[in-house]
């Protein structure tokens, strides 16, 4: 994938860039522990129904070697994924909060440390899972199935 300044890149490259990160909030793990809780109600007194929600942000990547930091554009956002490359494949951790549209979108592990996330390096764009507890507009589910995803643009 390559950034909108810089050469073409090879199928399992990243560079440094300028991209837009996609991060979907599961409401169901691909297996194993699955948890959503609601911190509103609706008229009748009972939660909302949950459903996935997808907040996109424009970030920035550094890599050095074969290490890749991923910050949001805004300043005052405290998301922060830091990976490792080997070969097309990626693992590492992500936590913070970053908004986009009025949405607030914030990513911890299960018990307060940071998430896990692993992922893979493609042509096109650069996608993965996400380990750990996405909190939207009071609605937070911890689970293996939460996604991301990195274009260029």
């Amino acid at each position: 994938m390559a950034p909108s300044t810089g050469a073409p890149s090879s199928p399992a490259s990243l560079p440094s860039g300028s991209y837009l990160l996609t991060v979907s909030m599961s409401t169901s793990g691909t297996s194993g522990f699955s948890s959503c809780v609601s911190l509103t109600i609706d008229m009748d007194g009972q939660p909302p129904p949950f459903v996935a929600v997808i907040v996109p942000t424009p970030v920035h990547v550094e890599r050095a070697g074969n290490s890749v930091t991923i910050t949001p554009d805004d300043p005052s956002a405290t998301f922060r994924m830091d990976l490792q490359i080997a070969g097309g494949n990626l693992a590492g951790t992500a936590s913070g909060q970053y908004g986009s549209n009025a949405t607030t979108m914030a990513v911890t592990g299960r018990t307060g440390t940071p998430a896990a996330v692993i992922g893979t390096i493609g042509p096109d764009f650069t996608s993965g899972a996400l380990e750990g507890t996405i909190s939207v507009a009071g609605f937070s589910c911890t689970n293996n199935g939460h996604s991301w995803m990195l274009t260029a643009r």
